[in-house]
């Protein structure tokens, strides 16, 4: 499973969030450099060449063959700002909160079949369809204790007036507000002991500047 990374909050313990993202960008690339001594799946996102064109970098990403999430958008930002991040997608996703999970039949037995989350004016709703690996379903199933309250990205051809979502596609967990993405990313390093798993998951939080939760 191949990750990337877009931003730092901390690092080696020091706030770094109101640091100039040209500045914090220098910083996470080096941390992925160090990173990528040992673990060769992690990337940092691309960004615009210094005097590029904007329209031609933006459909360079969207139009990527390898489909999502690499076609999924790019983020806008100017060099020497803090906050003010612009997101634009060809498509857009919906953060949602994952309520529980229910088990596949068939083929999927043993496996997510669909997942009851809550949509963003709260109301509940089941996704069925998942932008996800066989070995990324049942990962998800056998970690379901561990996912409720965890927040998501959804697909949806719309949302309705209720708030419930229609036609619903699991794209994954939220890279920025779920820690569960990273910790089946660190698993699959682990493999597939759930102890092992989350020391490699402070590992790599930590090579980030991220401090351990008390």
């Amino acid at each position: 499973m191949i990750s990337y990374a877009w931003d730092i909050a901390k690092f080696k313990g020091r706030d770094v969030s109101q640091t100039p993202y040209g500045r914090r960008r220098e910083l996470y690339e080096g941390v992925i450099e160090e990173i990528r001594l040992f673990n060769r799946h992690l990337h940092v996102v691309p960004a615009m060449p210094e005097g590029g064109d904007p329209v031609e970098f933006y459909h360079t990403i969207i139009n990527d063959p390898r489909g999502l999430p690499w076609s999924e958008g790019v983020v806008v930002k100017y060099r020497d700002a803090v906050d003010e991040w612009i997101e634009v997608k060809a498509n857009d996703t919906f953060d949602v909160r994952a309520i529980r999970c229910v088990e596949g039949t068939g083929k999927f037995a043993g496996s997510l079949g669909a997942m009851v989350v809550a949509g963003p004016m709260g109301v509940q709703s089941e996704i069925g369809s998942f932008q996800l690996t066989n070995e990324q379903r049942r990962w998800t199933w056998e970690h379901r204790d561990m996912l409720t309250g965890q927040i998501a990205e959804v697909r949806a051809l719309t949302v309705n007036e209720s708030g419930a979502i229609r036609a619903g596609v699991f794209v994954r967990f939220h890279p920025s507000r779920s820690e569960v993405g990273l910790l089946m990313y660190s698993e699959s390093l682990a493999g597939g002991d759930l102890e092992e798993s989350r020391s490699a998951l402070f590992r790599l939080k930590s090579a980030a500047g991220w401090k351990r939760k008390v």
